[in-house]
């Protein structure tokens, strides 16, 4: 085939792919501009996960008639004039490629300042007035319907939507001045009042509940929020960095937000962050990646440093975790509080399949108990020695295994709760909660809306206490708002089994005990719980005698 320049048009639609990834990069992309133009209040409306419209009002300066259809041509920018502005960079977009790459591979219309402009496959279809109104108002719609080949790499609607509803939260959060109402298919799922309060925006994005646990930062190169130690997530989508107000992706960063945490946090478990460091526009480059989510430093080690001497400074005094003291023997709680606190000990086993013939998988045959240590570990007796089991690791098995059948068509039981527990969290993981009600279900779950960011909780699984079911729901809810098919199932479970499981001090009585050394016999891959820890260590008989100098 002979070398030729490519249409305009064609052109146009390859270039569009670089900043056009999927409706969440049109929304973005939208807000950016709005917020760019000075808007203080945006409105944005998303339906069909985004493929079918996304609408964005604001109330910015808008855009003079005259330039209307300019602003949808490549490289048409009020924001640059010269090669040194780049230097300086203070806005949010900069290379004029933002509408005209929307416009390559959707439907679009724009009205400003009373002029109004339709086009399709980057073509000029209308041209006309419109009534006068403050602002800008962006109608995307029918997203890459001339490029059907993008469409099959979209992932399901659910995924999608939780996208777009994340990125207009990111802004949500980095501009708490500005207010936002965002609706989903006809339903309210973000409202920040736009008062200039950070922790009124936490509260309207991520729940009341994450709002009054986290602590604001002072320092003035670093600002913004992080959650106390004991507000903790099962991924790091909850840790949103920006660099002037601008979110970005930086590896050093995060791992300097981490750091502050260690001894803190569990190895697996992240911070929630709002975290926004303010530099010199000519000490950084944005200009790195299309879609300008990377940014280099012309001193990351300093950055590092001040978010680190940032953070730190916010938890020094905070108080990672409550203490609870362990019950003495004397003070064993009543059977009946026991039964509330392990539900494990009364559960019907009929109610689930029968589990697997025994496998011996530690090769400690049958387990015998012998007492407890510490109110955190069991001691048995087998054939083959003395076995110390990690009671906690040990019911995570278990429950995991049980858990995995449920998901897997065997659904539980709900055990519906005297009176309904109202979760507050982030609106587009309850969206992903209601989506995922037959998921939920299976669990032993029973939720229902109860308004943007809430959910009312009718029954729970009879394995998980009922003062653990908040956290266990709100991890739940993450988890299925991250939109990663893959493996969730086990991701789900293993969570559930963690936040359900026996803990460390938590006293055990002789019934209690054999019951979960009887089902920890029969747990398949019982040897590790979910998480790769160990469950078990055995001392030989062997061991025994060596180390006593028995040789009879």
């Amino acid at each position: 085939m002979a070398i030729r320049v490519l249409p305009g048009h064609v052109a146009d639609a390859i270039a569009a792919g670089e900043v056009v990834e999927r409706p969440a990069s049109v929304l973005k992309e939208l807000v950016e501009n709005a917020l760019d133009a000075g808007a203080r209040r945006l409105t944005i409306e998303v339906r069909g996960a985004g493929r079918t419209l996304v609408r964005i009002a604001d109330d910015g300066v808008g855009i003079p008639p005259e330039e209307l259809e300019l602003a949808f041509r490549r490289h048409a920018t009020s924001k640059v004039a010269d090669l040194p502005d780049l230097q300086g960079i203070a806005t949010l977009g900069f290379r004029g490629e933002a509408l005209a790459s929307v416009a390559a591979v959707a439907d679009v219309e724009c009205r400003s300042q009373g002029a109004r402009i339709r086009l399709r496959g980057g073509e000029v279809l209308e041209r006309g007035a419109a009534m006068p109104t403050p602002g800008t108002v962006l109608e995307v719609r029918d997203l890459f319907a001339q490029t059907p080949g993008r469409l099959k790499f979209l992932k399901t609607e659910t995924t999608e939507t939780a996208a777009c509803v994340k990125a207009a939260q990111t802004y949500a959060l980095l501009y708490p001045e500005v207010r936002f109402d965002v609706s989903v298919d006809g339903r309210s799922v973000v409202r920040s009042p736009g008062s200039g309060d950070p922790r009124a925006a936490v509260s309207a994005v991520l729940g009341p509940a994450v709002a009054r646990e986290m602590l604001e930062l002072s320092s003035d190169e670093v600002r913004g929020m992080v959650s106390e130690p004991r507000l903790s997530r099962g991924s790091r989508d909850a840790m949103l960095l920006a660099v002037n107000r601008r979110p970005i992706t930086s590896r050093a960063l995060g791992y300097a937000l981490e750091e502050c945490y260690l001894g803190m946090l569990e190895k697996g478990r992240y911070p929630v962050t709002v975290v926004d460091l303010v530099v010199e526009p000519g000490l950084l480059d944005v200009n790195v990646h299309p879609a300008k989510r990377e940014v280099r430093f012309t001193s990351e080690r300093t950055l590092f440093g001040a978010v680190q001497r940032a953070v730190r400074a916010a938890l020094t005094g905070s108080r990672p975790y409550e203490v609870r003291p362990a019950l003495a023997s004397s003070e064993a709680a009543p059977a009946a509080a026991r039964d509330l606190r392990h539900p494990f000990v009364h559960e019907a086993r009929t109610a689930l399949p029968p589990d697997p013939a025994p496998a011996a998988p530690g090769g400690d045959g049958v387990l015998r108990p012998m007492g407890q240590v510490q109110d955190s570990y069991l001691l048995a007796e087998s054939e083959d020695g003395v076995v110390l089991i990690d009671q906690h690791a040990a019911h995570e098995r278990v429950l995991y295994n049980r858990f995995l059948r449920q998901l897997s068509g065997d659904p539980a039981a709900a055990q519906p709760l005297l009176l309904p527990e109202t979760v507050e969290a982030d609106p587009a993981e309850v969206a992903a909660a209601l989506e995922h009600g037959e998921t939920l279900a299976a669990l032993g779950f029973q939720v229902e809306g109860f308004g943007p960011g809430m959910l009312r909780v009718l029954a729970g699984p009879a394995a998980t206490p009922p003062e653990r079911l908040r956290e266990a729901v709100l991890e739940l809810c993450s988890l299925l708002a991250e939109g990663r098919p893959n493996d969730l199932r086990e991701r789900l479970a293993a969570s559930l089994s963690c936040h359900s499981a026996v803990r460390f001090g938590d006293a055990l009585d002789g019934a209690e005990q054999r019951r979960l050394l009887e089902e920890l016999e029969v747990a398949e891959q019982s040897v590790t719980c979910p998480h790769g820890r160990p469950t078990r260590l055995v001392l030989s008989w062997q061991e025994l005698q060596r180390h006593f100098r028995r040789t009879y």
